[in-house]
């Protein structure tokens, strides 16, 4: 009987086909190939590719030559062995819209793990779905940003919106009671003083959550330039920090300006809304005007630019530790918003620098160990 490739789907059917009209069995062709049983039964089932010494003995047994059982082999295996390829497809789609490398460095998404379950965790996907990614670019639609614009050209979207999944998946573990927009509203009006108190940044962070407001401290990804962002969970307003600058003025004012976009921007109709910011630009955007004037209000920037107005050219640090101690709010807020608006140097920062990581509680750290 004259046999071609065509009439078989894989080596193993081939060789079932033939032994059967030569009335041969397994046990015969093992003998004949001088190989295993085992080896010839895997063969049979196309568990073990035909290798090239095997595919020159066939083919002094059966009509098809050596070519033959090797193009047979590798067309089984192109048409069935997918797994592979469908993970170098996952891995070239991932890394098309997650920086993969620096997410494993931060401990973000686990080394050695199923990508694809991690993937799954990390966006909360169902097994069930599709893991396609592309659902980041019609995402990015949700960004209220502002970022320097040093860095305009390079910011990336896909970054912004991964940290801020990692912050909401961080959010979760943290209890919080009902969100009480009047009584965030009041305890801001209240914010400089626990800025000047011992253990001023815990205590507020711990009256943040009775009024309903989660906080979490992440670490900010590459190209995204952030310093904070306000958004709304399943549970409620979440409010999150990068502390990129480890200063006691900055992080008080991008906290305030963070609320501030809780209160006045986070309403049902801007629920889908992310608010990030890079607080080192000035922003011509009505709601970021908005988040400013009530963060340097709730901060006493009118205060303060009318108590030093005629002092900008020799401001003493005595000067400072007066009104600080008089208004009850931290020297280096005084001087951060003198700075902001060009009345003094940043550098005379310097005289009341004071770090603020080591001073935000563990329970609020989101990166899976301390990377500060």
């Amino acid at each position: 009987m004259s046999v071609s490739t065509k009439d078989f789907r894989s080596p193993g059917e081939a060789l079932k086909c033939l032994l059967k009209e030569k009335d041969w069995t397994q046990d015969d062709l093992s003998y004949i190939l001088s190989i295993s049983l085992k080896h010839t039964n895997e063969i049979i089932k196309d568990k073990k590719p035909i290798s090239l010494d095997i595919a020159k003995s066939l083919a002094e047994v059966f009509e098809l030559t050596a070519l033959q059982w090797i193009e047979l082999g590798a067309k089984f295996q192109l048409e069935n062995n997918t797994g592979n390829n469908d993970k170098v497809r996952l891995k070239a789609d991932v890394y098309k819209y997650m920086p993969i490398n620096e997410l494993i460095k931060k401990r973000w998404i686990k080394e050695g793990e199923d990508l694809d379950k991690e993937l799954r965790r990390f966006w909360n996907i169902s097994k069930g779905k599709e893991l396609d990614l592309s659902f980041l670019e019609t995402d990015r639609t949700r960004l209220e940003y502002r970022t320097s614009s040093a860095f305009e050209n390079t910011f990336n979207q896909n970054n912004a919106l991964i940290w801020h999944q990692m912050a909401l998946n961080f959010s979760k573990t943290i209890k919080a009671k009902p969100f009480q927009k009047k009584a965030l509203a009041e305890l801001m009006t209240d914010v400089h003083s626990y800025t000047n108190k011992e253990g001023g940044i815990k205590n507020f962070l711990n009256e943040l959550v009775q009024v309903g407001v989660k906080f979490v401290f992440l670490s900010h990804l590459s190209k995204t330039y952030l310093d904070g962002a306000a958004f709304l969970s399943a549970e409620g307003p979440v409010v999150a920090l990068t502390g990129r600058y480890d200063r006691v003025d900055n992080f008080w004012f991008t906290l305030a300006h963070e609320l501030s976009h809780i209160t006045l921007h986070l309403t049902k109709d801007e629920r889908e809304a992310i608010f990030i910011d890079d607080t080192t630009k000035k922003s011509t955007s009505a709601k970021e005007l908005e988040a400013n004037e009530n963060a340097e209000k709730v901060l006493l920037q009118p205060d303060i630019l009318e108590h030093f107005e005629n002092d900008t050219n020799y401001i003493t640090e005595e000067k400072v530790i007066e009104f600080s101690d008089e208004k009850d709010i931290h020297p280096s807020i005084v001087v951060g918003l003198l700075a902001h608006n060009e009345l003094v140097s940043y550098s005379t920062l310097h005289r009341f620098k004071e770090s603020v990581r080591d001073q935000i509680p563990e329970r609020y750290k989101a990166d899976p160990w301390n990377l500060f």
